[in-house]
């Protein structure tokens, strides 16, 4: 594969909050409030889920601060005032989308209630009324946005957020299709992504109401170990006396059909036969560290590492305890919500294939 790698992207969020490390494709930095940084240092630990930071969630490398502004000669030129540093603090985050070729990537909202506790009245009602307005409150979930890559055009589509905002309960079948197979989704407007952020190797690539589909075969499969991965969240957040407020599930796949298929065959041929891993034999020696390394020595993924899909849970800017509350059930309706498309998504597949058969 010699096509340049896409290995960036936000399709959810406020605009230009995570901020690709320099020199390292494997990080990215994120502006650090007091409960998101809360969340990674103490009370994401203090839960008691194994492999809950960096496992269900990115993995945390710690925070940057910015002290001061450099002026060309190297010299601190513009000190950060001691008000000022809480505020321009930064978490250090492992990158989703660097262990693929061409990532398609989903956001989706989770949760059946927007605001916390603690917000002004105005800030509580009008949080409520767009969980009413979308399809946010009956379901706990609301596709926040997505972008697929389509291997005609060589570039990739986004769809924006308002698309999520805009569809109803009804409409959520079809909505996420059009993220995993596009073919059983109606034709609806594609935005094309800006030809500067994408890694086009098309000089005019064509405007297609939706991109090509990966195939069924590979699809299938992943749509099943998706399946499984949310009913191990179900059940690791039925055991939580939390509550986490405007958190997303982001989902990444493969969307470079060949990269897939060569991912998917590695992953299963590891699975039949654990000691074929590369660096299996290398993991307990730290001398060898570098050949179990999942970069190379630019930051950028190594191809047998490059992963078929990931399913992770992020954005814990409005994450606390809730001791005695019981579990947060809008957002477990939200992974159950989630679970049940993709379910009927796979039989929709399943049944096509067995009509071709």
């Amino acid at each position: 594969m010699s096509a340049a790698p896409q290995r960036f992207a936000q399709v959810g969020g406020h605009a230009s909050t995570l901020v690709l490390s320099a020199g390292d494709s494997s990080i990215v930095n994120k502006p650090a409030s007091a409960a998101e940084h809360q969340w990674y240092t103490a009370l994401g630990p203090s839960l008691g889920v194994e492999d809950l930071i960096g496992g269900w969630t990115p993995a945390f490398y710690g925070t940057l601060t910015l002290q001061g502004k450099m002026g060309e000669d190297g010299q601190t030129v513009q000190s950060v005032e001691a008000e000022q540093i809480a505020a321009s603090q930064m978490l250090v985050l492992e990158n989703l989308t660097y262990r693929f070729l061409r990532p398609n990537v989903l956001d989706i909202k989770l949760g059946t209630q927007l605001f916390d506790e603690d917000a002004s009245a105005e800030k509580q009602e009008r949080m409520t009324k767009a969980a009413a307005a979308t399809t946010s409150k009956q379901t706990g979930v609301r596709l926040t946005g997505f972008q697929v890559w389509d291997s005609t055009t060589q570039a990739f589509v986004t769809t924006p957020k308002a698309f999520g905002k805009t569809i109803t309960v009804a409409d959520l079948p079809t909505g996420i299709s059009r993220f995993f197979y596009p073919p059983l989704s109606p034709a609806l407007p594609f935005e094309l992504a800006d030809s500067a952020s994408t890694s086009s190797t098309s000089s005019n690539p064509a405007t297609s109401a939706r991109p090509s589909p990966l195939p069924e075969d590979l699809l299938i499969p992943i749509f099943s170990a998706i399946i499984l991965r949310l009913k191990q969240m179900e059940r690791m957040l039925s055991s939580l006396e939390i509550r986490v407020r405007g958190s997303s599930l982001l989902i990444v796949v493969e969307g470079d059909p060949a990269a897939l298929a060569a991912a998917v065959d590695r992953v299963q041929a590891e699975a039949a036969n654990p000691s074929s891993r590369p660096g299996a034999e290398e993991e307990d020696d730290d001398s060898d560290a570098e050949s179990v390394s999942t970069t190379d020595g630019e930051g950028n993924a190594k191809p047998h590492t490059l992963l078929p899909f990931d399913v992770k849970w992020i954005d814990f800017a409005h994450a606390r305890a809730a001791p005695g509350e019981g579990k947060d059930e809008g957002l477990i309706l939200g992974v159950k919500t989630t679970r049940e498309l993709l379910e009927g998504l796979r039989e929709r597949l399943k049944a096509g294939e067995e009509e071709s058969a």
